[in-house]
């Protein structure tokens, strides 16, 4: 009998995640196009190439595991006739427009209270990560959202509103998991934010982090 040796089950694993990946770019971006934008679609909305980098980014730095149950609420969702890019403009409002989201708040999934812990969690440490990135490449950070510390008010959404509003619309499970992703991270060091910024210059063809904040 044959057996894979340790390069083909690297190879087969990367295979597996590319796989996945794409799917759920490709479903998020059904939705995201189908969002229904105040005055007409957004200019991001036709902008697939930059939606799928940014996406493709933030995924490089999830477990395999985190993948798979993210893909289960996309596919789950789409059957459902849900759209997890409104709901997540739709979550973003508690914060940009309260009392609008007030008038809409029963319309929207419920949502447990451990599902906020885990999402206030998530989000506490992504800030500061957050920080570290800004400190060590402040010119490409200063490129991205605008962190709740440099946030003013009437400004636009922050970093970490944009990133609660997307958690919220991640089922218990899938939430889990990406702690689980956060905790093992913060135990070895790593920093996921910075591990997403360099995902993404690299897609834009620069060979690190260092090369891509000298020549902004």
């Amino acid at each position: 009998m044959e057996t894979l040796n340790s390069h083909d089950n690297t190879a087969s694993a990367t295979s597996e995640r590319d796989s996945i990946i794409s799917e759920i770019i490709d479903a998020e971006w059904e939705m995201f196009t189908a969002v229904n934008n105040v005055g007409g679609p957004a200019a991001c909305q036709s902008q697939d190439d930059t939606f799928r980098i940014m996406r493709t980014a933030q995924f490089a730095t999830w477990s395999l595991d985190t993948l798979m149950s993210y893909h289960r609420d996309v596919l789950e969702a789409r059957v459902q006739g849900r759209n997890l890019m409104t709901e997540k403009y739709a979550r973003m409002m508690a914060v940009t427009h309260p009392d609008e989201y007030a008038k809409m708040e029963s319309l929207l999934p419920a949502i447990s209270q451990k599902t906020f812990d885990l999402v206030d969690a998530i989000c506490a440490q992504h800030e500061i990560w957050d920080r570290q990135v800004s400190e060590e490449f402040p010119r490409l950070r200063g490129r991205g959202r605008t962190r709740n510390d440099d946030a003013q008010l009437g400004a636009n959404p922050t970093a970490s509103t944009y990133m609660a509003g997307e958690l919220l619309t991640y089922s218990l499970p899938t939430l889990e998991s990406l702690m689980s992703d956060v905790e093992n991270a913060m135990n070895h060091g790593k920093n996921l934010v910075r591990d997403q910024l360099e995902a993404t210059v690299k897609q834009y063809g620069w060979p690190d982090l260092e090369t891509a904040e000298a020549h902004q």
